[in-house]
């Protein structure tokens, strides 16, 4: 029989304790020395901030002059340099264009502003006047595209062409305006004044040379609504028969009806009838 090794009773194991090596010396400065060089980035950061704010803080130079540029009609290009010059609190990089550009484009007359900075201390300023081609209502004028604006004085432009309606019928009306000028040229009558009522009705006013003296005189038109073409077509037959030779006696002509004209005489209208 094989005889079972057992250990003998009372028997222990002996453990050697091992000593924790050391740690290299490299290990103790590698701490410090990661911190050292995050605070010296942060101080070449900090440099290149401040320097670049001082450079910045150099070339910020103040706003000396304005320049305005522009073919300009209306506006004076010294009142304008003053009131962008009354605008700015701040230097020339500091500036806020786009502001200062809203602003001169809010303003009677400027269809377009352009800012732009010149070194040193200069803002150049480019503007495109608006071009009035008839007045609007009673204290406004209308460009070419149908633009409203109103300006601060209209009596200077008592020469245009007046035109009535509604803010939201400008371009209408300014488009029928240009229509009837076309069909009017042809009877040698000038549109000076178009309107469009509230319910729709037009009315223009004709300017014709009643003599060869140059001598002017005008008359109202009533079209109406509608058929306004077959309109045009009944006066001109009319004109050319009665109402060319007696122009300058006409107040109105009303081609409302449907088959008919209603005249309006000067003399009639002095006598009361």
């Amino acid at each position: 029989m094989k005889k079972s090794k057992r250990k003998p009773q009372g028997a222990t194991r002996t453990q050697v304790e091992q000593k924790p090596a050391r740690r290299p010396i490299s290990d103790y400065l590698d701490v410090p020395l990661k911190l050292f060089k995050l605070m010296a980035v942060c101080a070449v950061l900090a440099g290149v901030v401040l320097g670049g704010q001082r450079m910045l803080d150099g070339l910020d130079q103040p706003i000396t002059r304005v320049e305005v540029k522009g073919d300009l009609k209306q506006l004076d290009k010294a009142a304008i340099a003053a009131w962008v010059q009354s605008q700015i609190t701040e230097g020339v990089l500091s500036t806020d264009l786009r502001s200062l550009q809203a602003q001169l484009q809010g303003r009677p007359w400027i269809a377009g502003a352009t800012v732009r900075r010149k070194w040193p201390g200069v803002l150049a300023v480019s503007l495109v006047e608006h071009e009035a081609v008839a007045r609007w209502n009673e204290k406004a004028l209308i460009t070419e595209k149908g633009l409203v604006f109103e300006p601060a004085q209209l009596p200077v432009f008592e020469e245009l062409p007046h035109l009535w309606g509604a803010d939201s019928s400008a371009q209408e009306v300014l488009r029928q305006f240009h229509w009837l000028q076309q069909q009017f040229d042809e009877l040698h009558l000038q549109v000076t004044g178009l309107s469009k009522a509230h319910r729709g009705a037009w009315q223009v006013e004709l300017l014709a040379e009643v003599d060869e003296q140059g001598q002017q005189a005008g008359m109202v038109v009533a079209l109406g609504k509608q058929d306004i073409a077959a309109k045009l077509e009944r006066f001109r037959i009319l004109y050319d028969s009665v109402l060319k030779a007696r122009f300058a006696d006409i107040t109105r002509v009303d081609l409302r009806y449907t088959n008919g004209v209603a005249v309006q005489w000067k003399a009639a209208e002095a006598a009361g009838v």
